[in-house]
């Protein structure tokens, strides 16, 4: 592993920071999900949010798959929303991966469930009529939900907007 990704884990900020810069001016696909990982292991301060600015700028074509494999990683859960974030803000569509992302909104607070409606509000169409109609059944089972009251809104936003996803495909 290369030392600006072990800088990622230091102890020292100035470590930390002198990692991010690398990862700026010389990253690749390789630095993302370590980066990811210390962002989760970070408490909030300026150097987590400096990483969380960098993981929701990439634009690299691998950073979606590695965000999604993210999403779907336990040890991740309690980022989940802010690699909602990263995939929204990075441009990324998600196809193929609707249910997982439509999942992982709905099991989280609200700031979780508003960052993957607004993932999913940005799609105008989907390919995988499969992953769209296990997605619908989601939010729907989320929506009978009685503890999901604070995000009902929400879920409400995106089972319309499912439904128009659905009408695309006819």
């Amino acid at each position: 592993m290369s030392k600006h990704i072990l800088g990622l884990t230091s102890k020292e900020d100035g470590v930390v920071s002198k990692a991010l810069k690398t990862i700026h001016d010389k990253g690749t696909q390789a630095s993302i999900r370590p980066l990811l990982e210390a962002f989760a292991a970070r408490k909030d301060d300026a150097l987590r949010e400096e990483m969380l600015s960098m993981l929701s700028s990439m634009k690299l074509s691998a950073a979606e798959d590695i965000f999604l494999d993210g999403l779907a990683d336990p040890k991740l859960a309690h980022v989940a929303g802010d690699i909602l974030q990263c995939l929204w803000s990075s441009g990324f569509m998600c196809d193929g991966r609707l249910t997982l992302v439509v999942e992982v909104a709905c099991q989280g607070d609200f700031k979780q469930a508003m960052e993957g409606a607004t993932l999913l509000e940005q799609l105008e169409t989907v390919q995988d009529e499969k992953d769209l109609l296990e997605a619908q059944v989601i939010v729907g089972e989320a929506l009978g939900d009685a503890s999901k009251q604070g995000i009902a809104p929400l879920l409400e936003g995106m089972k319309a907007h499912l439904a128009m996803l659905q009408d695309t495909l006819m």
